[in-house]
């Protein structure tokens, strides 16, 4: 069963051209049979109120790369950098726009307030020897 899992995650990492530490969801792709220990934080200690984990989402946070994660809440999406890709990841469907146009890490990202624009730059010199930064409609 871990081999078709590995197979899985390679051919997905492949087809989006992903870096080996990207996260790829197996949400509704493979059957596990696993025993879980449902674990609760409590918000407030004199309430009954608690949270319950449901999601995990990774990005690049060990590259030297700064300010490369945020929540558009307009769009229920989370949008960060891994290495030389934007990653726009729908937190409803898991499913992932990536936009691959540097050919260098990219460093820092940023978002207009309507979310409607986001704004990659690169945290290093390219191959013609300039830092981009790349502006997309989102």
């Amino acid at each position: 069963m871990l081999s078709e899992l590995l197979e899985f995650y390679d051919n997905c990492r492949e087809e989006n051209h992903l870096t080996y530490n990207h996260f790829i969801s197996c949400q509704n792709k493979k059957e596990f049979e696993v025993d879980l220990e449902l674990k609760t934080m409590l918000v407030d200690q004199t309430s009954e109120k608690v949270i319950e984990p449901c999601i995990v989402n990774g990005y690049d946070g060990f590259s030297g790369a700064h300010s490369n994660l945020i929540w558009n809440w307009q769009q229920n999406s989370v949008i960060y950098t891994l290495n030389n890709k934007v990653v726009i990841e729908d937190m409803k469907t898991r499913g992932q726009v990536v936009l691959a146009n540097s050919q260098v890490r990219l460093s820092c990202l940023a978002q207009a307030a309507e979310g409607s624009i986001i704004v990659a730059g690169e945290g290093e010199t390219n191959p013609q020897k300039v830092s981009l930064i790349f502006v997309y409609n989102n």
